[in-house]
């Protein structure tokens, strides 16, 4: 594969840079942003001149008005989704998703989940064991492997399993990319094929003639074998390897994942993405989305909404003319929710800001991934690491752990994402799960099982009695007002149909005291008990990851606040965490 070059300086925004009689993209790094919107570079005046007519478009948009408000409102009406999903404050109840529910894309932000400087230390075990039991997609993975201290020399083995079908077969393309080039090759490749909706040829090519051949080997020495058995394939790379485990069935639906639909066009894919992502019908969610982040956040929002490629606000997208076969396994739909957005995955204090052109959001998050992928794929080129990548159920992972030869008691790490929360396993079932597979004391003082709440702290809280929640919410809105306060315009227009006062209620949600029904939740579900028959213990103080991550702090500033409501986050996300009792 020919190298395709990381972005380590921006390029010039100047699309319109006249040539030989024709118009090309400024091959120029850029080093002018433009101060109307902190948007785009250029590498001159003239060239910030000569594109001036197709950015004023954006720079001069009405979402970059502070006074910027909904349709909804400007029309005197009140919004669709009044209609159609009870509102509580800071909190939506029945909200009508539109789009498919599946998420490729993370929803919390990555973390690394070894976190050495508050545990091992340089002491890691020589045979490191790490289980993400319900994986979504690698970025914990990567997070966790591009923070491996350079000191580490031992063997590290990694199990990766989720249930999801679209979601294993993306990982595994994703990492046998990360074994099979070069670092600086691999990132941009891993980067778009992760998250845009479109790619170049260049990287469908090498897709298909460097990483498809692999599948297809197995495919063709199993075809012979029995629909729903087991079979196991590992590619090794010098010390490093990666070992899929599937049913024969699954196997042989990998290749789609290399393959655009025959009739399917980029023209014809992003008219599907965007049936979802801009869906007329979806305007007044989005406006409310819109309407909760700063004015060039907007900006950002809907260009990544309209073309769907994870890129700096100014770099061309020419190349980026081929449909991304991971997404696009038919031609009729886009699989994923409206409101998914990769900034979700990612920790915002880390990401925010990192670009030359200080609000190009999504600019700075292409940045940041950019440089843990490199980070990631730099580490495990000189490690001896194993991926084994597994698509069962997480009741049935233990078993098939064992079928892989792997004992009890062999995990240092085991990251369960949201499981625990009750819709799923609950903490009963995932701790009397996955208690058995994590080091005992003896083994490593440090071994940790991470469980992960989203939904704990607003079931207790819709389970008070009315009266309480009315006195909640009113303590809330004097916190709030701190931050979002009236003026004499939002107090004249209608409370069902005032922008200003649903964000309030929407900002609600950050003032609640989620000790207080995080304690109650934990009684009501007999953590101890729990805890006490999987031989575990709950830690009183977390040491791989913050208890509440996405909280709003006391005290904390007006750009913290807003960047938190900006976040999609609820600062209600948290982390539990256990170790063995032995």
């Amino acid at each position: 594969m020919a190298e395709m070059a990381l972005i380590t300086q921006f390029p010039c925004a100047n699309t319109e840079l006249v040539e030989d009689g024709g118009k090309s993209a400024c091959p120029k790094t850029a080093s002018l942003t433009c101060s109307a919107c902190s948007l785009v570079q250029y590498c001159s005046k003239a060239c910030q001149t000569a594109h001036w007519p197709l950015h004023k478009v954006d720079c001069k948009s009405p979402l970059m008005k502070p006074t910027w408000k909904p349709a909804w409102e400007t029309q005197n009406r009140s919004p669709d989704f009044m209609m159609s999903e009870r509102t509580v404050y800071g909190k939506r109840e029945d909200q009508v998703k539109h789009g498919i529910q599946k998420y490729l894309w993370g929803n919390v932000p990555a973390m690394d989940i070894l976190n050495c400087k508050q545990n091992e230390g340089e002491s890691l075990p020589e045979d490191l064991r790490l289980l993400f039991a319900a994986s979504g997609d690698i970025r914990n993975v990567v997070s966790t492997l591009a923070e491996l201290p350079s000191s580490f020399s031992g063997n590290c083995n990694i199990v990766v399993n989720d249930k999801d079908p679209d979601i294993v077969a993306r990982n595994t393309i994703l990492l046998l990319a990360a074994l099979h080039y070069k670092p600086e090759q691999a990132v941009m490749m891993m980067i778009h094929l992760w998250y845009s909706a479109l790619i170049s040829a260049e990287i469908f090519s090498s897709l298909r003639d460097d990483i498809l051949p692999l599948i297809e080997d197995v495919c063709t020495k199993i075809k012979d074998k029995p629909l729903n058995s087991l079979q196991s394939k590992t590619w090794k790379y010098g010390s490093r390897s990666l070992r899929l485990v599937l049913k024969k069935s699954e196997w042989f639906l990998l290749p789609s994942y290399f393959q655009v639909p025959s009739d399917l066009s980029a023209t014809n894919a992003q008219q599907i993405r965007m049936s979802t992502t801009l869906a007329p019908s979806r305007k007044d969610y989005v406006d409310r989305a819109l309407y909760n982040r700063p004015p060039a956040w907007r900006v950002c929002m809907m260009k990544f909404r309209e073309d769907g490629i994870l890129l700096p606000f100014g770099s061309p997208r020419d190349e980026f003319n081929t449909p991304n076969p991971t997404f696009y396994q038919a031609n009729d739909f886009w699989p994923m929710m409206d409101s998914a957005d990769p900034v979700e995955g990612w920790p915002l204090k880390d990401w925010f800001n990192k670009a030359p052109a200080k609000k190009d959001i999504y600019g700075s998050l292409f940045l940041y991934i950019q440089e843990v992928l490199l980070r990631f794929c730099r580490r495990i080129e000189r490690l001896d690491v194993r991926f084994q990548l597994l698509q069962v159920d997480a009741l049935e992972l233990p078993k098939t752990i064992e079928n892989c030869g792997i004992d009890k008691h062999s995990f240092d790490r085991i990251e369960v994402s949201n499981i625990a929360d009750m819709g799923y396993l609950g903490p009963h079932k995932t701790l009397f799960t996955f208690g058995p597979l994590l080091k005992t004391k003896s083994q490593n003082t440090h071994a940790t099982l991470l469980t992960l709440f989203l939904n704990a702290t607003h079931e207790m809280r819709m389970n008070l009695p009315e009266e309480e929640q009315r006195a909640l919410i009113q303590s809330q809105i004097k916190q709030v007002a701190q931050y979002i306060k009236p003026t004499p315009e939002t107090l004249r227009v209608r409370p069902g149909i005032s922008a200003e006062m649903i964000k309030v209620q929407e900002a609600v949600g950050h003032f609640y005291d989620y000790d207080s029904l995080f304690e109650l939740f934990m009684n009501r579900c007999g953590f101890k008990v729990a805890a006490s028959f999987s031989r575990l213990e709950m830690k009183g103080e977390n040491t791989v990851q913050e208890k509440w991550p996405m909280r709003l702090r006391k005290g904390a500033t007006q750009e913290e606040f807003e960047l938190l409501l900006a976040s999609g986050h609820t600062g209600s996300e948290r982390y539990v965490e256990w170790r063995s009792a032995r």
